[in-house]
């Protein structure tokens, strides 16, 4: 178990905790729980930092992409910044255009979580948030925990609320299976089992239509280069200038039958995803901007690494016929998402 002092936030103090299992290696902050880095065996047994991030807790602070955080308390956007919970509505902070993004100032990935718990290939880290917080009703509070296995990482997220509230945690790293610092994701090969993806609008919220991917850019069945039709001027890929969709997952109610397939032929390393969700946002880091100097001075230009966002469906809140992220008083929620690793 490895634990050190990495500065203070918000006058509270900041660590980066180490965890190993096997040949794997995690680097976890309890600053927005992030994910720092993740260290895994290539085909030539040479450990590669296949996940985006920071060296420095000061970089963590003025980030503005979400670079491993967790993400709450609801993931992606909800349209015109307000719901409706048991009749009444509720407004929360507008912080793209009219939309609310990834809970805004007041989310999770700008909190100092507790840390819990600990050891050599885990950690628990804790949350609370209060009535109000952010505009949201109930008093949260929310735990997620990183586990290493031999060859993966499982992230398990859990919340509890005195009221009736929302809530759609995801975890929004950026992964590179060439390196943290390799540059462009586009020589990739990529499967996402999914028939359907929610349709945006041109404000890249969702709609509420569930459209086919059969015949568009957006249908990733069979395995191909994310870079084969990243360019498209599909209207959802001109929206989100790339991959930027939520898709409606095949899987049901198989958790571990895998929704996504990540290969370098590069690096030989894959990786797949295993989740209880219905929904996986699928970004190619395409608003990435290469000013901000990374780990090891690295700069992550447009496409230098894709997040699988794991979640429910965006602005489900608002849109009756999504599956719900309405939880109730005392109702205790339990989610999972695996990243499996493999060489080939």
């Amino acid at each position: 178990m490895n634990i050190q002092a990495w500065g203070k936030a918000k006058e509270r103090d900041v660590y980066l905790i180490g965890l190993t299992k096997g040949k794997l290696q995690a680097a976890i902050t309890n600053y927005g729980a992030a994910l720092v880095s993740l260290l895994v065996p290539d085909r030539n047994g040479e450990s590669v930092d296949v996940v985006l991030g920071f060296d420095s807790l000061e970089d963590y602070l003025i980030q503005k992409s979400f670079l491993g955080v967790v993400v709450g308390r609801c993931a992606n956007r909800i349209k015109d910044s307000r719901f409706s919970i048991n009749g009444r509505e509720y407004s929360v902070e507008a912080n793209e255009g009219a939309n609310h993004l990834h809970s805004a100032s007041s989310g999770f990935s700008n909190a100092v979580w507790d840390v819990v718990e600990q050891g050599e290939d885990f950690v628990l880290l804790k949350h609370f948030s209060p009535d109000g917080e952010g505009g949201y009703p109930g008093n949260l509070e929310c735990t997620v925990e990183y586990r290493l296995g031999e060859d993966r990482l499982d992230i398990r997220y859990q919340g509890v609320s005195d009221q009736d509230t929302i809530l759609n945690l995801t975890n929004h790293s950026y992964f590179n299976l060439n390196g943290h610092d390799s540059g462009s994701i586009k020589d990739h090969f990529i499967m996402i089992d999914a028939d359907q993806f929610t349709e945006l609008g041109e404000d890249c919220c969702s709609t509420g239509k569930i459209l086919p991917v059969e015949g568009t850019p957006l249908d990733l069945r069979k395995r191909q280069k994310i870079g084969d039709q990243l360019d498209s001027d599909y209207y959802q890929m001109r929206y989100g200038s790339g991959y930027d969709i939520n898709y409606v997952l095949n899987h049901r109610d198989e958790p571990d039958r895998p929704v996504a397939e990540l290969f370098s032929d590069q690096s030989g390393i894959g990786m797949q995803v295993m989740t209880d969700l219905e929904g996986m946002h699928f970004y190619t880091g395409n608003h990435l901007e290469g000013t901000s100097p990374a780990k090891n001075h690295a700069l992550y230009g447009k496409n230098g690494g894709l997040c699988f966002e794991t979640q429910h469906f965006p602005n489900a809140v608002n849109i009756p016929h999504f599956p719900s992220t309405l939880i109730s008083k005392g109702e205790k929620v339990l989610n999972q998402t695996v990243f499996s690793f493999f060489t080939k």
